[in-house]
């Protein structure tokens, strides 16, 4: 499980950078937000990489299923009218 976010994560490294070049080159980016969103990111990224070394993967599973259930859940009541 923890390779599999490990993976996930460096992957995302790259889909960014693309997507970024991309609305950079059709000058679509507020720059100061961009980079207060990318430090914001990079701290999160540290201290969420310190949080799941120390969460048993037992937990992990349980709460990506939370979180999936969630999603899942809201926008199939989003296709009903239903916001939540």
């Amino acid at each position: 499980m923890k390779l599999a976010i490990g993976t996930s994560m460096a992957s995302f490294i790259w889909m960014a950078l693309v997507g970024a070049v991309f609305k950079l080159y059709q000058h679509v980016v507020d720059i100061p937000t961009a980079v207060c969103l990318g430090v914001g990111a990079v701290i999160g990224a540290l201290y969420g990489a310190k949080l799941v070394a120390r969460v048993k993967t037992a937990t992990l599973k349980a709460l990506f299923g939370v979180i999936f259930i969630y999603v899942a859940l809201k926008y199939i009541l989003i296709y009903f009218g239903i916001a939540i």
